[in-house]
């Protein structure tokens, strides 16, 4: 029997991740609170609702939300939400970056009422979404996921089962937070080596190529040269990913020093503003510090 599939979220990531699981065998309804970004489901034959109730339904629902209160208010809401409504036997499969011990709570609350909630955070950016190359991260059960898994290598072409409940948001989380670090280094250590001297574009281009490169240098320096802070995941979104593991390292008394001194960079960053640019945008606190700036030196014009 074809499973009726139910997508919750066509956002930035979901509209891309919706239409590949939309491509295979199934049923389909897209739901958003966005008309206009149901318009080419619709325009497709893929049935769209603006109520969230009507995936009552469907045997697997798939949620790509922006935070953990998005996720709560779609799942546990009174009035609208889809746990007074779901069925014993339906799987949720949460592709949303919530809250470690959110996800724990969830999967273990809908597992009381025998519905299982699978967290599967992914990584990519839009473009990896849209070609359903995405790294996808899953916690829950080993059966669900299972059951699943033909569903999400739709989306990703790294698909991995990596524990229970929680499990794909803490490995999000260690991930997140692993890119987070590296950011700041390069961020605090640029300034340094400008105001001591050296060439901007030329300390950039060793931090992409060198020992010391990341994807975080390989994807950021060249926004920093260009002063482009304007694009991508925000600062203070960024830090929220920091400050959720920093909660589960309180949680074990695991003392971690790189990551605090981590979160003081970011920290010193929101202080100044920073907040709603990228996370490249860090590199002002140290450069206004320090007094210098880590651009492209201005094209020669003849």
């Amino acid at each position: 029997m074809k499973k009726r599939i139910c997508f919750i979220g066509p956002g930035t990531m979901g509209m891309g991740m919706a239409r590949n699981l939309a491509a295979g065998e199934g049923s389909y309804l897209v739901i958003g609170r966005n008309a206009e970004k149901l318009r080419p489901f619709k325009d497709s034959g893929i049935p769209v609702s603006t109520t969230l109730r009507d995936a009552a339904d469907s045997d697997v629902i798939f949620l790509c939300l922006p935070d953990t209160e998005a996720v709560m208010e779609v799942l546990l809401d009174d009035e609208k939400g889809l746990l007074d409504v779901l069925r014993e036997g339906q799987i949720i499969v949460d592709c949303s970056t919530i809250d470690y011990f959110s996800a724990q709570e969830l999967g273990e609350m809908f597992e009381e009422q025998g519905i299982e909630y699978i967290d599967a955070p992914v990584s990519g950016h839009r473009e990896k979404a849209a070609d359903g190359t995405l790294t996808i991260m899953c916690g829950g059960n080993r059966s669900a996921f299972d059951e699943v898994k033909p569903l999400l290598d739709r989306m990703g072409t790294t698909v991995l089962y990596m524990g229970g409940h929680g499990a794909g948001q803490l490995t999000k989380m260690i991930n997140n937070c692993a890119l987070d670090i590296c950011a700041a280094s390069f961020c605090e250590l640029m300034p340094v080596g400008v105001k001591l001297g050296l060439e901007p574009e030329k300390l950039g281009e060793v931090l992409m190529t060198a020992s010391g490169s990341s994807y975080a240098s390989k994807t950021l320096i060249p926004e920093v040269l260009e002063g482009n802070f304007e694009h991508g995941f925000t600062m203070e979104k960024a830090y929220k990913d920091l400050t959720s593991m920093a909660r589960v390292t309180s949680e074990f008394a695991i003392p971690l020093p790189t990551l605090s001194g981590t979160l003081q960079t970011y920290q010193l960053a929101l202080q100044t503003g920073q907040g709603e640019k990228y996370k490249g945008a860090m590199i002002r606190f140290f450069e206004d510090l320090l007094g210098v700036r880590c651009r492209k030196a201005p094209a020669e014009t003849e």
